[in-house]
């Protein structure tokens, strides 16, 4: 194996760099979601995005998140300095099942899946459970922000997880993204109906990926998630940027991570 660069086209990074300085600021004061106001010392703090119950404050804010102060392995991280493994097993998927329901717990939006859907790894296999993305990206390359990132939640025997990450760049508009954004419900409710999120169209045409063990990204941060996020990178567009945003009340990505001397493989 030899080390490489994760990400080696100067000339895609300048143009992606100059599109994230167009994504939409939004106000970051007053947003449903960010928790009880600081003055209500006497109540809980909800987590979210923004406020009192900001990322930064996760860990203080319960003692069950506390892994996401102190934890060590925490998601995301910035991709960069590598390994390329060729030797690296694919990623093989196996969808073919529709969404369940799609519902919205005044923070993030998810997609439930029934089981079924499977992502086989190696030695690893694990059942599709939900999907839902981020804007901005969560994860970075050697540096690079990008717009929007889709998570894909699969759960294993013995409760641990794999997400699977797609990165987004400024461009034409997602078919998946555009379809998730017209089922979004409102905050609090849950649908059941109405839409037609097939979990196999969501897949990438390149298999390949970059590798690394981390956590949830959200509270309680749990480790020994499996991260495998794809080197394919695909196009939104701002409109679908900001019509997110806006459904989320905000940006919803956590910062980036001390890596910790953590090893990222990136497959062939």
């Amino acid at each position: 194996m030899s080390r490489r660069s994760c990400f080696t086209s100067a000339a895609r990074i300048a143009c992606s760099f100059r599109q994230v300085l167009m994504l939409p600021l939004l106000p970051v004061l007053g947003l449903p979601g960010s928790g009880k106001s600081a003055s209500s010392t006497d109540e809980p703090v909800d987590w979210g995005y923004w406020g009192a119950g900001a990322p930064n404050n996760w860990g203080s804010l319960s003692p069950d998140f506390a892994l996401c102060a102190e934890g060590t392995q925490q998601s995301p991280i910035d991709l960069v300095d590598c390994v390329e493994d060729a030797t690296a097993p694919e990623l093989m998927f196996d969808y073919h099942g529709y969404a369940r329901e799609v519902n919205h717990n005044g923070t993030i939006a998810h997609v439930e899946y029934d089981s079924g859907n499977t992502l086989t790894v190696g030695s690893n296999r694990y059942e599709l459970v939900s999907m839902h993305i981020h804007v901005h990206a969560e994860h970075q390359v050697e540096g690079q922000l990008f717009p929007a990132e889709m998570h894909l939640v699969h759960r294993k025997e013995g409760g641990f997880l794999g997400v699977v990450g797609q990165l987004y760049r400024l461009g034409q508009s997602d078919p998946v993204v555009q379809a998730l954004i017209d089922a979004y419900p409102e905050p609090g409710q849950a649908i059941h109906t109405g839409f037609t999120l097939n979990a196999a169209e969501s897949l990438p045409v390149d298999r390949g990926y970059y590798h690394y063990n981390g956590s949830l990204t959200t509270p309680p941060c749990t480790e020994g998630v499996d991260w495998y996020v794809l080197r394919e990178i695909r196009t939104v567009s701002q409109e679908q940027v900001s019509r997110i945003a806006a459904l989320h009340n905000g940006f919803n990505h956590r910062p980036i991570q001390a890596r910790n001397g953590r090893r990222v493989i990136r497959s062939r």
